[in-house]
């Protein structure tokens, strides 16, 4: 997801990326800047991302958190496929 939807989706909800960092005992918005941009990662910064803005962390950072697809489905489908 870019960067200045997830800061619009942040300060919709009462946030800057200051009181983020605040929160989390950070140093400051840079520290949020440079996860939301994945240059660093940090599971903390991005959960607390997600639950402020109620998205989730599959469409936030969809590189890190991939969609699960249950296994057991794609070997069924690759079965009724061969048959």
């Amino acid at each position: 997801m870019e960067y200045l939807y997830i800061k619009f989706e942040l300060a919709k909800n009462g946030y800057s990326l200051t009181r983020v960092a605040k929160e989390l005992g950070l140093y400051g918005p840079q520290s949020i800047q440079q996860v939301l941009i994945r240059k660093y990662i940090s599971a903390r910064v991005e959960r607390r991302v997600s639950e402020i803005t109620g998205i989730t962390l599959a469409n936030l950072f969809p590189d890190r958190y991939p969609t699960k697809v249950s296994r057991r489905k794609s070997v069924h489908a690759d079965r009724i496929n061969h048959n």
